[in-house]
């Protein structure tokens, strides 16, 4: 089985070399094998797949991480049924996959953002992250923009954010996001890389490197905040000014509607006046 999962960790990695998805099916992969044992994958059967679940279970593995290893267990039957398309996936998502507990999306708070940006003299580091805030981009979308994805001198200056499976979508920038990538481009320094973001070897830096960049912010700025958590942030003000969800969806680059709807559940003006309606009517509350 090692070898089957050898290539096809290959395979995507020649698919996306930039990203590190590759990595993260190899490490899920190898757990798997080291639970059940190196089997042929025809071999393994819903009864090996209920084993695995257990032993994670047992060894305090959260639900979603159970879950993000039997995605790749099935991706990797998906990729060998190219070749054999009488082999059945043993995971069975009705019956292994757990439930997850949801998790509203928190967005950093104004006095933390000041802070986190404050202590910040670097352009480059600020267009990064501002681009996070206001644009919604995901690191790993800041880390692969290159520079014939800016379109700066349109009527309104966007970009193509490359996403999630190589999809592209268009993203608009706020006036602040234009001046401070701009800012970072007038100081830009000319190279032979074509990535907006470069190193000091003047080559494209990696999601790793701008994440190490936040932790020494975030660190000298006395915060907790995250990468993601810009993007929920992004989200978030959106909703508060009363953008149509599906729009959002288009902005933050969600295949699906349900994954968006999460940031309207977490600020739902609706529900929050009829509360104080209910409040000034029960007295006994105030």
């Amino acid at each position: 089985m090692l070898s089957d999962i050898q290539a096809f960790v290959n395979w995507v990695r020649r698919r996306n070399p930039s990203a590190r998805t590759w990595r993260d099916y190899q490490y899920d992969l190898k757990q798997f094998v080291h639970v059940v044992g190196d089997l042929a994958p025809s071999s393994i059967t819903l009864h090996d797949i209920d084993r695995f679940v257990t032993q994670q279970a047992e060894h305090g593995c959260k639900p979603s991480t159970i879950n993000r290893r039997l995605a790749a267990l099935m991706s990797f039957y998906t990729f060998l049924s190219d070749d054999d398309p009488a082999l059945v996936c043993p995971v069975l998502p009705h019956r292994h996959m757990l439930k997850e507990p949801q998790r509203l999306p928190r967005p950093v708070q104004p006095e933390d953002l000041g802070k986190f940006f404050a202590v910040m003299q670097s352009t480059r580091d600020r267009a990064m992250f501002v681009l996070m805030l206001r644009c919604g981009l995901r690191i790993a979308e800041v880390a692969g923009l290159q520079l014939p994805d800016l379109y700066l001198d349109e009527p309104r200056p966007r970009l193509v954010a490359h996403g999630k499976s190589s999809k592209e979508r268009t993203v608009y920038l706020s006036p602040q996001a234009e001046r401070t990538l701009r800012a970072y481009l007038a100081e830009r320094q000319r190279a032979v890389s074509n990535f907006v973001f470069l190193s000091y070897q003047l080559k494209g830096l990696s999601t790793t490197a701008i994440h190490k960049r936040l932790m020494r912010y975030r660190i000298q700025a006395k915060v907790t905040l995250t990468a993601h958590r810009l993007r929920h942030t992004f989200a978030n003000d959106l909703v508060s000014a009363d953008v149509p969800v599906t729009s959002i969806q288009k902005l933050l680059g969600h295949s699906w509607l349900e994954t968006t709807q999460t940031y309207v559940s977490a600020n739902d003006h609706q529900v929050q006046e009829d509360l104080t309606v209910a409040w000034r009517k029960l007295e006994d509350w105030q």
